[in-house]
């Protein structure tokens, strides 16, 4: 049995495949952070439940390929670094993240956006003052006077300083507690997130809120990118994402699943301002997709 060094932790191949089966050349390798329950052997493979995970597992389902998915556990990469990662396609072969035009010419698209247009609909965690002030703001200028939280290499932080908007870069896992120590004002969290991220962010930074007021919105789909050595990955992945869009599936998961669920239920879009900004370097490709598949645009 071939086995799959961990840092000071194994897995074998027979435990890490989604079918049990031995991984073929055209199975997904998909990056788990080496802390997640399932690579410290807390939980099996099948009980790992996340939403991107779920709805490739879905994808796949509804592909007429038989293909497994490998969760390759490791220090969890940065985007750019998952980039690299990908182009080479030895460690891992597919990821998700959102898309600029260097990604699409680098790596292979699957062009359906995995949570539907609802990334670019950004709310705000802040400090309970600044919430107070948020209540205020109708314009963008006004807005601007905020700076804001993003993560390394994150596609985001350049369309707001496109748009005029003072970026603050940091580590995803520290982001939250610089906005309590007051690093920034406000970080932006797509809709589908943010209050399933806050629910969690709150126990280590107690002091942060979720505005209830405002929002900023910009096209920006999420997207499985896979390896340009796997081409045969993307096109199962892709069809299975537009049956899953075509037969309601798609929408029904992310409306339901635990990690998006509590921002349909809570989040009433209908009492909260809407800002909207460009996303001046979004690929023509993504134009068009998020006119065929956005909830939003």
């Amino acid at each position: 049995m071939v086995v799959l060094a961990v840092g000071d932790m194994s897995i074998s191949t027979a435990q890490a495949t989604d079918t049990g089966t031995a991984q073929s050349p055209v199975d997904v390798r998909l990056p788990m952070d080496a802390t997640s329950d399932y690579c410290l052997g807390r939980i099996t493979w099948d009980q790992h439940s996340e939403y991107h995970v779920d709805l490739l597992r879905l994808a796949l389902r509804l592909s007429p390929t038989d293909i497994a998915i490998t969760p390759v556990c490791m220090e969890y990469p940065t985007e750019e670094r998952r980039i690299s990662m990908l182009q080479t396609g030895d460690q891992i072969n597919t990821v998700f993240f959102g898309t600029t035009q260097d990604r699409e010419d680098k790596l292979l698209a699957a062009y359906v956006p995995i949570y539907l247009g609802t990334t670019g609909l950004r709310l705000f965690m802040t400090r309970p003052e600044t919430r107070i002030e948020l209540a205020h703001i109708q314009t963008l200028d006004e807005l601007r006077k905020f700076s804001m939280g993003q993560g390394l290499g994150w596609p985001d932080g350049q369309i707001l300083i496109d748009s005029g908007f003072n970026v603050i870069p940091g580590r995803y896992k520290t982001l939250h507690r610089m906005l309590e120590f007051r690093r920034f004002d406000l970080y932006p969290r797509a809709y589908w997130q943010i209050i399933g991220e806050w629910n969690w962010m709150k126990q280590e930074a107690p002091n942060v809120v979720v505005s209830p007021d405002i929002a900023l919105y910009y096209p920006q789909p999420i997207y499985f990118f896979v390896s340009p050595k796997t081409p045969q990955l993307r096109d199962a992945i892709q069809t299975g994402l537009e049956q899953a869009y075509s037969n309601g599936m798609l929408l029904n998961l992310l409306k339901n699943h635990r990690e998006t669920t509590a921002s349909f239920k809570e989040v009433n879009l209908r009492e909260i301002h809407l800002l909207r900004i460009e996303n001046r370097s979004l690929p023509e490709k993504s134009r068009q997709t998020m006119k065929k598949f956005s909830l939003f645009d």
